[in-house]
């Protein structure tokens, strides 16, 4: 593999590489962050994990990031991993015993520090056994910390990204774990990322560091099997000079950081001594193509001394950049504009200049987002805060719906980029189908609702697995997972097989049942009424097995054909055949609407009769597991979709949520089950959100206030963002960030009716 490292440069630039690649850690908090610039190398050696092996020659790479990234997308077989540390002296020997974290590692690991080995997850080969799916995390004694200090990580991966590729990545002191779990934590700021889109371009703004990362020209991370989207910028960054040198841009103090409220645009406001910087960015919604603007002005009295730069760090020979200066009175600026297009001319950015003179293309951006929003419903009774999340949520949700042609055009991910998750999947595109239409932007959810109708979906119809077909079983309209860019059905792979899900359909007739009714859109139905009754609704009856509920899917969180009947899948197809019943009598089809009706009320006396255990008033999470504890944080749905405010067993469910699921650092939130990995144990934002709902059915307004208070206390210091966890201890920002379906979409429907 070729080195990031010029093979030319001298060993005093080599040095100097690798000196900035250290950093002196101080143990403030009791928590060293490892999310930074790592050395890595393709091949197996066991002198990689030595303290004094020399990899001054090594390729960089930021953490946490997949290896596809770095030019190794069909990459099978070892990379080590290097990260070199300091810890101030007078700090350590201070614990009694240390815990890291790398988060998820695709696929097998080791972990050395300073030369000791001091966990594994996995089997390497030939007795491979993947450990994807689990977060490390490795407890060791703290006298293995050293004023200089060297990780290495041994990392085997067959098959798709590879790599350390979600973090948290992270060393902290176990007595601050423990303090954690006996206190509640307060609202705090843990986020320093600002991702942001126009449909179609995207971009990152890093709060931190003070530059702006992940360029790429499309929303989504994969157009179809093979096509990946690259990241076309490295880095980029404001740069201010006086009198020729450089000023440190983290010397300065920022005074406010994020989103102009309800927009895609970024505002960074930092000060000196005797000025103002401000930075602007955004890609702009009044193009249709992958735009990029900046402005990076200085105000102050005097200026004169100060110069400003914009600093491009590796681009992509097709990206085009234009800078341009301004001085008026008091105050001057930089105007950047960049645009990426293999067969466009050099004079695209000088027309776009020239078309938008001093500050109009942000005055514009401005006056589109308050365009649009001026067909936002606002919900009676909102707080200033609960407002201003509502806003951004929505602008959020704007940002993940891809603005291009067919057949990409429509469809909503899951996560903005950086986040890996930024793909259409369609438990998360349903919910945020649905935030729009209460929100009333029935444009977005038309446009949504038309890419599903319009994907190419069957390659699971037949799907074995160890003898067994858990595939659809006829032909079905809907992804069993999710979709390409380009409208193709795919389906992720664990342990456990493909992930197939039935509950998606219900969903999709869900969103189908409440657009017409808000939209009153006939046309629409009767179009695709053949595709929704024969290959989505019909599909769930044909789904239901001999004991009357759901047959054996992927459930609620991914686990692939492990046989299990879940709670979750038939709760989904219940929704989605009362749905498509009022469908169906909508457009006259009567013996449809019969059908579907009589089949949802079987369906409804079943989940309680095989789900249901009056004696411990518990709604079980599936038949199967009888050892595993039964409480899942899933079957609230039970309680929004199924239940009236005056069955007992939506109090019961409640109560058990509330015995067995709380996070015991937070003040209110819940995880998806007690005792689980990673994942299940992190406070769930999505959960929380659907629990508020649930708590308002069930007439407890005081607890749904409580909880939903949090989240929006939480999300106002970082942002106006939600993410997919709360930390279990600490409950910083974890997991993929923001969430969009199900983060902001299910903000925006916990103020409305399902």
């Amino acid at each position: 593999m070729k080195s990031r490292i010029n093979k030319n440069k001298t060993t005093f630039q080599k040095i100097l590489i690798l000196i900035s690649l250290f950093s002196i850690i101080s143990l403030g908090q009791n928590k060293i962050n490892l999310n930074k610039t790592w050395l890595f190398s393709v091949g197996d050696d066991p002198s990689y994990s030595h303290f004094d092996y020399p990899d001054t020659a090594w390729t960089t790479a930021t953490l946490p990031s997949y290896l596809s990234e770095y030019g190794l997308e069909k990459y099978d077989g070892y990379v080590w991993y290097r990260n070199h540390f300091d810890v101030d002296s007078s700090l350590l020997s201070n614990q009694d015993s240390m815990a890291l974290y790398l988060g998820p590692i695709d696929d097998v690991d080791e972990v050395f520090l300073n030369g000791i080995q001091i966990g594994s997850s996995g089997k390497f080969p030939p007795d491979f056994q993947t450990a994807k799916n689990i977060m490390r995390k490795y407890i060791f004694p703290d006298s293995l910390l050293m004023k200089n200090n060297v990780l290495a990580v041994r990392i085997f991966d067959i098959a798709q990204k590879g790599g350390i590729y979600q973090g948290p990545i992270q060393i902290i002191a176990c007595d601050t774990i423990e303090l954690a779990n006996n206190k509640k934590n307060e609202p705090h700021k843990s986020w320093f990322q600002i991702p942001y889109t126009n449909g179609i371009a995207a971009a990152n703004y890093d709060v931190e560091k003070l530059e702006f990362n992940n360029f790429a020209n499309h929303i989504y991370s994969q157009y179809n099997e093979n096509e990946i989207t690259r990241n076309l910028i490295k880095s980029a960054a404001p740069v201010l000079y006086h009198k020729n040198n450089a000023i440190e841009l983290s010397s300065l103090k920022s005074i406010k950081s994020g989103y102009l409220e309800g927009t895609g645009i970024i505002q960074h406001i930092l000060s000196g001594d005797d000025f103002k910087l401000t930075f602007y960015a955004f890609c702009p919604f009044t193009e249709k193509k992958p735009t990029w603007c900046f402005f990076v002005i200085i105000e102050g009295k005097n200026i004169n001394n100060y110069s400003l730069n914009f600093n491009i760090n590796q681009k992509d020979p097709d990206m085009m950049i234009g800078k341009w200066s301004y001085r008026k009175k008091n105050r001057k600026w930089l105007t950047v504009f960049m645009h990426y297009n293999e067969d466009a001319s050099s004079n695209f950015l000088n027309k776009y200049k020239n078309e938008n003179p001093g500050f109009s293309c942000l005055v514009k951006e401005i006056n589109w987002w308050k365009t649009w929003h001026s067909k936002t419903k606002i919900p009676k009774s909102i707080t200033s805060k609960e407002k201003d999340l509502y806003l951004q949520s929505l602008a959020i949700l704007k940002m993940a719906q891809c603005r291009e042609d067919f057949p990409a055009r429509g469809q909503i991910i899951a996560s903005l980029p950086p986040s890996k998750n930024n793909f259409c999947r369609v438990k998360d595109q349903a919910f945020a189908i649905n935030g729009f239409l209460q929100a009333g932007h029935q444009k977005e959810a038309l446009s949504a609702l038309q890419f599903l109708m319009n994907g190419r979906t069957g390659k699971y119809r037949r799907y074995m697995w160890y003898g067994t077909d858990y595939g659809i079983g006829t032909d079905y309209g809907i992804s069993v997972e999710n979709y390409y860019a380009n409208g193709s059905e795919y389906s992720t792979k664990g342990d456990n097989g493909h992930n197939i899900h039935i509950g998606g359909f219900g969903l999709t007739l869900w969103n189908l049942r409440h657009y017409i009714e808000l939209s009153e859109d006939i046309t629409f139905l009767e179009y695709y009424w053949p595709k929704i009754s024969k290959q989505i609704a019909d599909v769930l009856c044909s789904s239901i097995d001999e004991i009357g509920i759901i047959s054996p899917d992927s459930g609620p969180w991914n686990s692939g054909q492990s046989g299990k009947h879940y709670a979750y899948s038939s709760i989904c197809a219940y929704r989605g055949l009362i749905d498509a019943s009022w469908l169906a009598r909508t457009i006259n089809d009567y013996s449809k609407a019969e059908k579907y009706e009589i089949t949802a009320e079987k369906l409804m006396q079943n989940i309680k009769k095989n789900f249901y255990n009056i004696n411990e008033g518990l709604l079980k999470n599936n038949l199967e597991d009888i050892t595993e504890f039964p409480v899942d944080g899933s079957i609230v749905e039970a309680i929004n979709w199924i239940l009236t405010s005056r069955d007992l067993i939506g109090q019961q469910i409640l109560t058990s949520f509330e015995k067995f699921l709380p996070v015991q650092s937070s003040h209110f939130g819940f995880c998806r089950k007690p005792g689980g990995n990673w994942y299940e144990r992190q406070e769930n934002l999505f959960l929380d959100l659907r629990i508020t709902k649930a708590y308002n059915k069930m007439m407890l307004h005081a607890k749904s206030s409580n909880l939903k208070s949090w989240i929006v206390n939480q999300s106002s210091l970082n942002m106006n963002i939600i993410p997919e966890y709360y930390d279990e201890h600490n409950s910083d920002y974890q997991g993929n960030i923001p969430m969009c379906g199900l983060g902001a979409g299910v903000y925006i429907l916990s103020f409305w009716r399902d």
